[in-house]
């Protein structure tokens, strides 16, 4: 039987279950390629023979380049987000077969633009594309297992990384993610197409002559008549993303400096933090529409803050050091996926240029952090993590407590 909104105005169909199957399956190439480094930086960086901190320095680029995300996702709003979802998976995998063959030469920059433009695009289109079939007070449900792909990433993708590092070479894993993204390319166009929220089309080339640059610019900046809430909501994504991977993009060279793990031992840490990814997205998915979107933030922030600044007081051995990097990573998860959908509502209308805006704050935060990181470990060990990233994410929480509203319009 057809699940109506509160309104009456969307209705869910038998065929959700289709279409949130193919987005997590899509997402975990995608999410399985961008969280790559995370544990392998050392092995990728002699692999191509660079430095950690180099790779670290070429992953803000990649993440960089995926800051034109917003423009992607206005584009979306306009001539359809299936269209948009093919292309993005497109770049994405012929950045990561670039990687790959891009050893010693100028091959690696481009690859990793090409990278981050798709990674980019992808994800705030794949929640637009979902959030125009499902009402708000199921979204939290949906998109919260969309997000399943995160965790399936750790569980499985890293994890099978690191037995491929190990029986071959680093990579055969780049050739097997390059071919899941382009086949998940062919199978998206399986999806039916989705309203568009009422984006109008372009208009007469005399229509944008009368249209000056400056209205132009201030209109793709404007976020609607909730534009305070709605930014508020798009920076602490930026403060969240940075605390948890000014963590994460060290995470694997402190587990091989300090604990001697070997490739094979961290893709099981990887299976541990998927766990815990799965565990964050598993209780937005089941108990998020409950708790409510920004009460749910506000949890995952606090949470985020608090075990960050307990990071370097609990490595006091293997066990204690991997519970101190899980706890933050399943809180991360935890506000990560409830802003989705609190995204998604805060101007319907735009819906993919708030929620692209809201992936581009998290790149910028990520992007920071893929420089912050790995150079406060090796200057200042955890100490220059946990702290640093507690502060990031106590800004997340005062925007959350003073500036962020759940549903603007009411």
């Amino acid at each position: 039987m057809p699940i109506m909104s509160s309104k009456g105005s969307v209705r869910l169909t038998a065929r959700v279950g289709y279409l949130v199957g193919i987005g997590i399956f899509a997402k975990f190439f995608v999410d399985t390629t961008i969280q790559l480094f995370n544990p392998y930086l050392l092995i990728y960086a002699a692999g191509i023979g660079v430095s950690g901190i180099t790779l670290g320095r070429l992953i803000s680029l990649r993440n960089l380049s995926g800051l034109i995300a917003p423009v992607i996702g206005t584009l979306a709003d306009r001539y359809g987000y299936r269209r948009i979802l093919r292309f993005n998976l497109l770049l994405m995998g012929s950045g990561v077969f670039l990687f790959a063959f891009g050893y010693g030469s100028p091959l690696i920059i481009p690859a990793m633009m090409l990278w981050g433009i798709g990674q980019g695009g992808f994800a705030p289109n794949i929640h637009s594309y979902l959030s125009t079939k499902l009402p708000y007070e199921k979204r939290s449900r949906y998109l919260g297992m969309i997000e399943y792909s995160w965790a399936g990433a750790g569980i499985i993708g890293l994890s099978l990384i690191g037995i491929l590092i190990e029986a071959f070479n680093w990579r055969v894993p780049l050739f097997v993610l390059g071919g899941g993204l382009l086949f998940s390319a062919i199978i998206i166009g399986t999806l039916p197409k989705a309203d568009q929220p009422g984006h109008t089309r372009p208009g007469t080339k005399q229509d944008r002559k009368q249209t000056g640059l400056a209205d132009r610019i201030r209109g793709f900046f404007d976020l609607g008549p909730h534009r305070r809430s709605a930014w508020g909501a798009v920076l602490v994504n930026v403060f969240n993303f940075f605390a948890a991977f000014h963590i994460i993009i060290a995470h694997g060279a402190f587990l091989e400096t300090e604990y001697s793990l070997s490739p094979a031992k961290l893709g099981s840490v990887a299976f541990l933090m998927g766990l815990f990814d799965w565990a964050g997205s598993i209780l937005v998915s089941t108990a998020g529409d409950r708790i409510g979107k920004r009460r749910s933030l506000i949890i995952g922030a606090a949470g985020l803050m608090i075990f960050a600044a307990l990071l370097p007081l609990l490595n006091l051995n293997l066990y204690m050091a991997l519970f101190a990097l899980l706890m933050p990573r399943f809180f991360f998860e935890f506000a990560t996926v409830s802003n989705f959908p609190l995204l998604s509502e805060q101007y319907p209308s735009g819906r993919g240029k708030v929620l692209a805006f809201g992936i581009a704050g998290g790149l910028i935060g990520s992007t920071v952090a893929a420089t912050t990181g790995p150079a406060a470990y090796l200057n200042l060990g955890l100490w220059g993590l946990g702290p640093v990233a507690a502060a990031a994410a106590m800004v997340s929480l005062l925007l959350l407590l003073f500036v962020v509203k759940d549903r603007p319009a009411e």
